[in-house]
């Protein structure tokens, strides 16, 4: 990253969710735009909740809008390097009598690319955002998500910007905030997650949370007929919690493995940004620094559950796929796999490492010498009925 845009740590103090946040977008977008800049004639970036909230940088580096913005003013030099220059446009709403002025003065300070900032009620605007989108030809828009609360992320609310072709959306599901209403009637769950609420108002604990992600997404994947869906956590800042899931949703595979290349780097990101976090509350409480380091200090059980238990299922899942199918392509297993969180390509390769080496199953089509299977190459993999490890 260029060294203007480098953004300290200082700066996310408190809110090293929000940094980790940021960080996702940010790798995300680095690899996204390439891609999708290769073929498409027009980039649209829409923020549609932009802020800025708890800004303290004089530069807004610290904000989700201008960490945007430096990775597509990077991106868009990558893409001229290649011979590539699709335009790229950028919208970013906000309502807020307070934050717009700060958005608004930022934005008219951007010389350099085609940047709209606009005081919109969000829910009201819907139809503009739609037409912004669809402004110019053959263009491909990405739109954020990233409400304060849940009631803007209503299924039936988002649905014409879900439904735009090409086009992919991410989306910050507040769980924390969401778990704690969700067995009140007057919230009106039913619009984020239809029949599902009282199903999902008498679980509890870390089973509800996980399942109120697991209906919004499909909730998602339903309404804007994406076929990949990939969900995030990301956990507070020095509570062993989950403070909001991001949601990301693509039509194609390529999309997934960005989104899965930034879910490798920035977990353990946000590990060492909790470590500090941790380190920085003992300093405070004590007054005194600690004999060891911040990481041998460290304390989390939340994500290592979620870890584990999203291998459990994953692997059942794909086990069931297995059985139930003659022989089954390595690119669609890959494909099911890669869409649960937590998990990576390495942990996919190793099942079915250790499932080969037991005799339950057999990679087909792979190439002798080959020690990992890989996609694109009409490898199959085929279950042995009968044989049980």
């Amino acid at each position: 990253m260029e060294a203007a845009f480098l953004v300290s740590s200082s700066e996310y103090e408190d809110r090293e969710q929000t940094e980790v946040k940021h960080e996702i977008l940010q790798r995300y977008l680095s690899g996204f735009v390439p891609i999708v800049g290769a073929w498409a004639s027009d980039i649209a970036y829409i923020d549609c909740l932009a802020g800025p909230w708890q800004s303290v940088d004089p530069e807004f580096r610290d904000t989700s809008f201008a960490r945007a913005l430096s990775v597509l003013r990077k991106t868009r030099e990558v893409l001229k390097e290649r011979g590539k220059s699709p335009s790229m446009r950028y919208l970013f709403i906000e309502n807020n009598s307070s934050a717009f002025p700060k958005l608004k003065r930022y934005c008219d300070g951007i010389s350099d690319i085609e940047v709209t900032a606009k005081p919109w009620d969000f829910a009201q605007h819907i139809q503009d955002v739609v037409e912004f989108a669809k402004e110019r030809h053959d263009s491909f828009p990405f739109i954020f998500l990233d409400p304060k609360g849940w009631e803007l992320l209503d299924i039936e609310l988002i649905r014409p910007i879900l439904t735009l072709e090409p086009g992919e959306v991410l989306i910050n599901l507040m769980t924390s905030w969401i778990t704690r209403f969700l067995a009140l009637p007057e919230k009106r769950f039913d619009q984020l997650f239809g029949k599902d609420w009282p199903t999902l108002a008498n679980l509890s604990g870390e089973e509800q949370e996980e399942k109120i992600v697991s209906s919004y997404a499909n909730a998602v994947r339903k309404a804007g007929r994406f076929k990949y869906i990939c969900t995030l956590p990301v956990m507070k800042s020095t509570q062993d919690a989950f403070h909001f899931h991001l949601i990301y949703a693509t039509r194609h595979v390529k999309g997934v493995e960005v989104f899965k290349e930034t879910e490798k780097y920035v977990i353990p990101f946000m590990h060492d940004r909790r470590a500090q976090a941790q380190e920085r509350k003992r300093f405070l409480s004590s007054g005194q620094h600690p004999l060891f380091s911040s990481d041998a200090l460290y304390k989390e059980t939340r994500f290592t559950r979620y870890r584990l238990r999203s291998i459990e299922v994953t692997k059942s899942e794909l086990r069931q796929r297995l059985g139930a199918s003659k022989e089954l392509l390595y690119d669609d297993a890959w494909e099911m796999v890669m869409q649960h969180s937590a998990i990576m390509e390495n942990d996919f390769r190793e099942w079915l490492n250790k499932w080969k080496a037991d005799g339950i199953l057999e990679i087909q089509n792979q190439p002798r010498g080959q020690r990992l299977p890989r996609r694109g190459q009409g490898q199959m993999l085929k279950w042995i009925p009968g044989v049980t490890k």
